[in-house]
């Protein structure tokens, strides 16, 4: 079965009844890969039916931004009452990877079907304008704020921060921490640390695709041999040199370490690709296999498992890799067939949780600007005062951020990116410049 152009497909009148009996988490406003929460614009296929259902919303996919922004927030939160070790905020940070991957790729390959093309020229636009001026705006306040508590903000931390060398920055310079007695404030620019990872991620994979779309049976080769060199040169790195002989958090923030949690995402939607394309081919068989409740046991056995081994070398070698793997299953499970339990689509999809999950990219950047000032204002302060200002100061930045930073931005580079021309289709061009216009959870 080939998929022609999503303009030449003409609707056969059953379409609108079909999407009735989709899996609730499917949801029919269109989004743009530019929007707060990245919604994804996936083609779907019934392959019973060969009907297409396009531009579907993935409600649960916000749902779980919100889990691993949850994971990262109460984890630095709850470091201020010592309790952070029980909080596996690190997990959040490889969940955030999967998905980036996952989504990057789908909306990649969707552009292909649709158009024919992809237009690299039209991503970065996107990129840019959906990420640079939030973060913008954010080291000028984190400077700001922290020279007003009299405390210091090097030019160094910023220029790691906004040239996307954070990663390395914290890795062999470090971020300028301040240390007054007893107290530790930490900079609130080591955060970007994660940002840089995915900008090295957004800099090289769409032109590795551009190269191999026609050929997803070589993507899938080159993404598998990509992971298990990722991890063998971890391995090479603990145990050739040594842990102690590599510097704090070599491993765990190196983008050449890392980037097998995003290519993991990016394997996974390549495989929804291939099977969507071939309905009876070795793809949509693997993805059955991996939706079903066994599948399901094995994820959570698998995460748990990441979670209570403590060995520095397991954790610093397969973990991330173990924690890729087992992502999977509940991504198939959700996004493929809707075999999840009802209990956990809904857990994902109700409002509470993709409102949280749309806002999670300024909430990763304003609660460690939160934590740093709480640290020092409330220092002589209790542990619940503490937890609580931090958690105020999160909420009120990040929606700061979304409303009023932004939203103009995105919509601009929504625009801009939509109408270069041969970019993409002029019917989806005008549906994702009126998506942009849209408010957020439609």
């Amino acid at each position: 079965m080939k998929l022609g152009r999503a303009s030449e497909t003409k609707c056969c009148g059953r379409c609108a009844s079909q999407r009735h009996q989709a899996p609730e988490i499917w949801r029919g406003n269109l989004g743009s890969e530019c929007s707060p929460s990245e919604l994804a614009q996936f083609v779907r296929l019934d392959m019973k039916r060969g009907i297409v259902q396009s531009h579907e919303r993935l409600l649960a996919l916000d749902g779980l931004r919100a889990v691993s922004i949850l994971l990262v927030v109460l984890s630095h939160i709850f470091g201020l009452t010592g309790v952070s070790q029980s909080i596996p905020g690190g997990f959040g940070v490889t969940i955030f990877f999967f998905i980036s991957g996952f989504i990057i790729t789908r909306l990649l390959l969707k552009e292909d079907v649709e158009t024919g093309r992809l237009s690299l020229k039209s991503f970065y636009i996107r990129r840019f304008f959906r990420l640079a001026p939030a973060l913008l705006v954010y080291v000028g306040i984190s400077t700001v704020a922290f020279s007003a508590l009299g405390l210091h903000v090097p030019g160094s931390d910023i220029a790691a921060s906004l040239f996307y060398y954070a990663n390395y920055h914290a890795i062999y310079a470090g971020f300028h921490n301040t240390i007054r007695g007893s107290t530790v404030v930490l900079s609130p620019l080591g955060i970007t640390w994660s940002l840089a990872i995915e900008e090295h991620f957004y800099f090289l994979f769409p032109m590795i695709l551009m190269t191999l779309r026609k050929r997803t049976d070589r993507l899938l080769t080159s993404l598998c041999g990509f992971v298990i060199i990722v991890v063998t040169w971890r391995i090479f790195l603990v145990y050739f040199f040594g842990l102690s002989s590599l510097p704090n958090y070599r491993i765990y923030m190196g983008t050449d370490t890392r980037l097998d949690s995003i290519a993991y995402g990016c394997l996974l939607s390549v495989l929804f690709h291939r099977a969507e394309i071939n309905g009876k081919g070795n793809a949509r068989k693997f993805l059955d296999l991996l939706q079903g409740s066994i599948g399901l046991c094995v994820s959570a056995g698998l995460i748990l498992l990441s979670l209570i081994l403590r060995g520095p070398e397991f954790r610093e070698t397969i973990r991330y890799s173990i924690q890729g793997i087992a992502l999977a299953p509940l991504f198939c499970a959700l996004f493929w067939s809707g075999s999840a339990p009802r209990w956990l689509q809904y857990s994902l999809s109700n409002r509470t949780m993709t409102f949280l999950g749309t806002i999670s990219y300024s909430m990763y950047l304003y609660h460690f600007l939160a934590v740093g000032v709480t640290q020092w204002v409330l220092r002589n302060a209790t542990s619940c005062d503490r937890v609580v200002l931090s958690a105020c100061l999160t909420f009120a930045g990040s929606l700061f951020s979304y409303y009023l930073v932004e939203g103009p931005p995105r919509r601009f580079g929504s625009r801009w990116a939509a109408r270069i021309k041969g970019a993409i289709s002029p019917s989806l061009s005008q549906r994702l410049i009126r998506s942009e216009n849209r408010p957020a959870g439609h």
